[in-house]
């Protein structure tokens, strides 16, 4: 990228104060901000701190250094005898590290465009380092673009490099060489150096977080205290404080400092602001090895008030029917006695439902309850993220663990999740209860080696299994009485009705969505119906018709429609069924069972 400007531009800006008509905007408006400090133009060289200065520098900026160290590295060897060197520069301007081709070093030092050079705006004037620092954006500075004129034998672009977590700016990198054809190439490389670079700071940060989470667990957490884990910048990495309502400390819990991006990570310092916002409360500096990298705050816990609880009523779920008040009986037992469950059954019919039930109604009631997709697992949720925020809650002060679908958990996060689990059931200061979820047999999976053994054996302490719709007709019913009843579209007034012949075609529907569709659809008639009265015509087609949804209608959906339909007519009386059919009793017997109908009563 060749300069705007041309050397003759730069001395009548210096004499007569003309702006050259093809100036850069970045460029002119830098020359206005380095033509207010005087002497400037005429500096033959960077200032540079001295070398005590430099080290403590670097020791402030360890982490960006640290970021920025395989990049640095592997540029460093691409760019030895190719013209131009690659410079790492901190917030203030001042150069970190150099490397590149040795010559283009040596003539850098002549300007002190070196380690401790000092590269800001007021110290040099117009330049990529200074400039891009002040607009904390990309800047390329070529030649006589330069506002010092002993610099302008370069040709420099810059980057800033920002914390991926506060958005402040730490540093730049800065790629310089006596040719503007290297400028061109190197513009778009010191972009996507920085990229890299913040990457990095980004995954350091993410492994700061797992260990500030690991330290916490293993100092123990909820013992008579309430506990908060703050990063190096003052943010929250974890608080047990998260599920206490407004109210639980009397006037709203305490009042925390804003988190500190300006201290740039200094641990020390924050740990003095928290200390002096937070008098009362035991402040502990986190430290990795001899690096700080995060606090832990404690202060007296008092009572916290158990917020309402929405959770489904087991009596409510055992009073659907025989099979159901069985399957209720057999899983409270198996909560009561602490057994790992693993409840088993078709998607959608209403394993999650039950679980929560389970909870509310058992031992644990008054714990927290946490669920976790295993689906949506991976690394970071298992390393600092939500999984690892319910299991510290439950670690502080135990409760139900509902896991879904462990079946799904990716082959790479299954370690974590078992080990998460161990650390769960050794660390725990109260009883954890866990209840798992699944359409598919875990015994299957294992079998295909999908599933670990000791996650498998883990999870499997007992099987419930639940029946899908088509495997309880019978409860049909009674089902849609509770659903009607308790269904948020109540606008119109009172509960839904059924007609014996809509009834009847209701049993007689495969429910491929099970609870949740009959759910569905009940609520959506609710919300539609205004006669609160609900007869075959009303229902969804496919259901209407004796039919699955997705296809016409077969002989076979035809004969079942005209059945049901003869024995809605006869009010459910089977002599009289039979005759309008033409059909003997025990054919009729034959054919209800063969399509899953319940035999119409009176």
């Amino acid at each position: 990228m060749a300069e705007s400007i041309q050397k003759e531009d730069w001395e009548r800006f210096r004499a007569l104060g003309s702006v050259p008509p093809s100036i850069r905007e970045i460029v002119f408006r830098s020359w206005i901000r380095s033509q207010a400090r005087d002497g400037v133009h005429a500096l033959r060289h960077a200032p540079c701190v001295a070398g005590n200065e430099l080290n403590e520098l670097r020791g402030r900026n360890a982490r960006l250094r640290q970021a920025a160290q395989a990049a640095v590295r592997r540029t460093g060897y691409m760019l030895d005898d190719a013209g131009a060197m690659l410079l790492l520069a901190d917030r203030s301007g001042v150069i970190l590290d150099a490397t590149g081709d040795s010559r283009i070093r040596a003539r850098g030092e002549e300007n002190h465009l070196h380690p401790g050079g000092r590269w800001d705006e007021a110290a040099i004037g117009t330049n990529a380092i200074g400039t891009a620092l002040h607009l904390a954006k990309p800047a390329t500075i070529s030649g006589v673009e330069h506002f010092c004129e002993a610099i302008q034998r370069w040709s420099c672009a810059a980057a800033p490099i920002s914390d991926p977590r506060t958005g402040r700016v730490l540093g730049l990198i800065n790629i310089s060489s006596p040719s503007t054809d290297t400028l061109r190439r190197g513009a778009a490389f010191s972009v996507s150096l920085a990229l890299q670079i913040e990457e990095a700071l980004r995954s350091i940060g993410l492994q700061e977080h797992q260990r500030l989470v690991d330290h916490l667990l293993s100092r123990g957490v909820g013992r008579g205290d309430e506990v908060m884990l703050l990063n190096r910048h003052g943010q929250q990495v974890w608080s047990s404080l998260r599920d206490a309502g407004p109210d639980a400390r009397g006037s709203g819990g305490p009042v925390l400092p804003d988190p500190a991006p300006e201290l740039d990570g200094d641990v020390g310092q924050l740990a003095e602001r928290m200390r002096a916002a937070l008098p009362d409360a035991g402040v502990d500096i986190v430290s990795d090895g001899k690096d700080p990298i995060g606090l832990i705050v404690t202060l007296a816990r008092v009572g916290r008030r158990r917020p309402a609880s929405d959770a489904p009523d087991l009596a409510a779920i055992a009073g659907t029917g025989a099979a159901m008040a069985g399957i209720c009986a057999e899983a409270q037992r198996i909560v009561e006695a602490g057994v790992a469950l693993l409840l088993k059954g078709p998607t959608g019919c209403g394993k999650e439902t039950l679980a929560r039930a389970l909870h509310a109604d058992g031992p644990l009631s008054d714990l927290p309850l946490e669920a976790l997709d295993c689906s949506l697992l991976d690394d970071l949720a298992l390393r600092g993220g939500a999984a690892t925020d319910a299991v510290l809650r439950l670690t502080e002060r135990g409760g139900t663990l509902i896991l879904d679908e462990p079946a799904e958990t990716p082959a790479a996060v299954q370690p974590l999740l078992v080990q998460s689990l161990t650390q769960l059931a050794r660390g725990a200061e109260g009883r954890v209860q866990v209840i798992s979820l699944s359409s598919v047999p875990l015994s299957e999976r294992l079998g295909e080696g999908r599933l670990r053994p000791d996650l498998y054996f883990r999870l499997s302490g007992a099987v419930v299994h639940l029946p899908g719709l088509a495997e309880r007709r019978e409860d049909l019913p009674a089902l849609v009485a509770h659903l009607a009843a308790h269904c948020p579209e109540r606008r119109h007034g009172g509960a839904l009705r059924f007609t014996p012949a809509a009834m009847l075609r209701l049993q007689a529907h495969d429910w491929p969505g099970n609870l949740r569709e009959l759910r569905n659809m009940v609520e959506r008639l609710s919300a539609t119906s205004f006669s609160r009265l609900i007869d075959v015509a009303d229902l969804p087609p496919a259901i209407a018709q004796g039919r699955r949804a997705g296809r016409e209608p077969t002989l076979r959906d035809r004969e079942r429609a005209e059945i049901l339909d003869a024995l809605a007519e006869c009010g459910g009386n089977m002599t009289g069924t039979a005759r309008r059919l033409g059909i003997s009793r025990s054919t009729l017997y034959l054919k209800l069972e063969q399509y899953g109908v319940p035999r119409g009563r009176r």
